[in-house]
């Protein structure tokens, strides 16, 4: 029968289907086994998240250093792009480089059970053994056979299920299988027994030994774990009465035009006729494109020359020549930084990340229609209405494109950057950020809102920031099982970051029959995974007619669409009680208690739906 590598990973990380444990306790995360696993042959974007006693830069120089230092890639480390922001390295590695140069610096690789345990490998006895059961289960015909063959797995130890994984992906990746199988699971169902297997994993290890008595002086236990660097998707006029926000502005008088809000998305077309002020200005105030951070961030590894031509191809100085003594400069100060343990010099890379708000053209119109209805204005005799605060000036974040391979590492860098243009000034520059994007919770890596991004997004919250998320679309969904295909609703369904505690969490219902329609179909459900309340609360999310590309409007669906409304009432609320500026978690209580009861289940709904007017009033 079909071999799924999925399946395979799944069957040893946790055990037969009727002990579903998490039975393996290294540092690498199940996302990135089970990329390896589907395929083994290509490098894969990592997040590295080093111990708590090294800083990310020094981590992200000694990777770089050792991929040179051990020739594991033919060009030396070029190629695999390490770059390292506060608390975070990012590097694009092949499996084999990931075993010999990422995992010996962990933590775990030091501690001396482990490395006493894995003597025990040293004569091949014992793996062929886990490996000879693994290939059974992948040559079983049937269902039948393959529960038979899954109980052997109930004698791994959490060491063997490291090392017979490792060793068969380690296998599949080699050059001999990369051309004839797709993933692991399928070159280990047309192996011929594990001999060859566990000859290729012992190789690596006695390899690993040599490195490790040639760097007896390296400090140890460097790194905390390893995660994929995860893909974000976009969380896809009557609703602005339907939350009584029109209601709300004209009763108190709200003036939004001290207000600055981010949106982090695809980008803001700033020369739409819905935020122009006049013929000259926008009320997009500044525009920054962070999917080229990467590149930027990679100087650590790049030749000067290399980086002076990746400098003018960027942000504001597209076109513009930079000379190679200031192409050397900002680089030589990154390298400091990072070993040093210095945070980002953000004020040497933010000319390369700036673009021009009204002449940059977004790839997509998803951020555009999220911008307009947080604060488009309409012209007069326009068919079409106000956001909600048609007087906000807006910060454009750009971290979606069509194809952004990297992208929590994009947002993250974000993020971090919003942090700093705040506190490089004794005021707050931006008061809230909206993120109507959605990466899915993968519960094999990480505490349900201790991913990278929710983490990230906490610390902006404590900051002083409002942050508003889209609950995520994964609601309603079809599902696979061994009699067919069947489709139904989703419990804990809530994606990153909305599931961070502090964020606001946005479901979607309908644009203004919200009691009669209740929460839409696509809007993720909660609680969270570990049984906290989200989403938050609702707001219209079906069909909302806003801003789109090249100046003109249209309707989009999606909870991307309700998470705006509520960053406009956090707007609103901060534009009028200025005390309440800097007081995210306030700002959220008074949204969410005042929130209108659609009579749905809380796990749906949150604490209701979005109502501006009974907010304003309960102040």
């Amino acid at each position: 029968m079909p071999v799924s590598s999925r399946a395979l990973v799944e069957l040893v990380l946790l055990g037969p289907t009727n002990d579903r444990r998490q039975l393996q306790d290294s540092p690498i995360l199940g996302d990135v086994w089970i990329a390896y696993a589907m395929k083994p042959a290509e490098p894969h974007d990592l997040l590295i998240t080093p111990h708590k006693e090294h800083g990310a830069g020094r981590v992200a120089l000694r990777i770089a250093k050792r991929l040179n230092n051990f020739s594991v890639r033919r060009e030396g480390a070029q190629g695999s792009e390490i770059a390292y922001l506060q608390g975070l390295v990012a590097a694009k590695l092949y499996f084999g480089e990931l075993l010999r140069v990422v995992v010996p610096m962990t933590q775990w690789w030091k501690e001396r059970k482990v490395e006493e345990a894995l003597q025990t490998y040293s004569d091949g006895k014992r793996l062929k053994e886990r490996i000879a059961a693994l290939i059974k289960w992948t040559k079983a015909k049937n269902e039948d056979a393959q529960l038979e063959a899954a109980k052997g797995f109930a004698e791994f130890s959490a060491l063997d299920r490291y090392a017979s994984l490792a060793a068969v992906i380690l296998w599949a990746s080699t050059k001999k299988n990369r051309r004839s199988v797709v993933g692991a699971g399928d070159a280990l169902a047309a192996s011929k027994g594990p001999n060859e297997i566990v000859q290729s994993f012992l190789k690596t290890l006695d390899i690993i030994r040599i490195d490790s008595d040639s760097n007896k002086s390296e400090v140890p236990s460097q790194i905390w774990q390893i995660s994929l660097n995860r893909r974000a998707m976009p969380a896809l006029g009557r609703s602005v009465p339907a939350v009584k926000g029109d209601a709300a502005r004209t009763l108190f008088r709200v003036k939004c035009d001290t207000i600055r809000w981010a949106v982090l998305d695809s980008g803001i077309e700033g020369s739409h006729p819905a935020f122009m002020i006049d013929e000259k200005n926008s009320r997009v105030v500044k525009a920054f494109d962070f999917r080229n951070i990467r590149d930027l961030l990679t100087a650590i590894e790049m030749k000067p020359q290399s980086f002076r031509e990746l400098l003018e191809g960027l942000g504001e100085n597209a076109g513009k020549k930079v000379s190679l003594k200031e192409a050397t400069r900002i680089q030589k100060a990154l390298v400091e930084d990072a070993e040093n343990d210095r945070p980002i010099h953000w004020e040497l890379l933010e000319n390369y990340i700036s673009v021009d708000p009204k002449t940059a053209k977004p790839e997509s119109g998803h951020g555009t229609h999220v911008a307009g209805i947080i604060g488009a204005a309409a012209k007069e005799g326009s068919e079409f209405a106000d956001g909600m605060c048609p007087d906000i000036r807006l910060y454009d974040f750009r971290v979606l494109g069509k194809s952004v391979p990297d992208t929590e590492f994009a947002i993250i860098a974000a993020l971090q950057f919003l942090r700093y243009l705040n506190e490089r000034h004794t005021y707050q520059t931006i008061h809230g950020a909206n993120l109507s994007l959605s990466i899915p919770h993968d519960v094999r890596n990480f505490a349900c809102g201790r991913t990278p991004i929710c983490n990230e997004s906490e610390r902006l919250v404590e900051s002083g920031v409002v942050v508003v998320a889209a609950a995520g679309n994964l609601g309603y969904q079809r599902f696979e099982t061994k009699d067919g295909s069947y489709e139904g609703y989703t419990a804990f369904s809530i994606t990153d970051p909305g599931n961070a505690d502090g964020v606001i969490t946005v479901g979607a219902t309908h644009r203004y029959r919200p009691h009669t329609y209740g929460v839409s179909f696509f809007s993720s459900r909660g609680p969270t995974g570990d049984g906290r309340l989200k989403p938050d609360l609702v707001a219209p999310g079906e069909r909302i007619e806003s801003c789109l590309l090249d100046k003109s409007w249209g309707e989009l669906d999606g909870t991307s669409m309700a998470a705006p409304h509520v960053s406009g009432a956090a707007a609103m609320l901060m534009a009028r009680y200025d005390e309440l500026i800097g007081e995210p978690q306030r700002i959220k209580q008074i949204l969410c208690e005042s929130a209108t009861d659609l009579g749905r289940e809380r796990s749906f709904q949150g604490h209701g739906m979005l109502d501006v007017l009974r907010a304003f009033q309960s102040i």
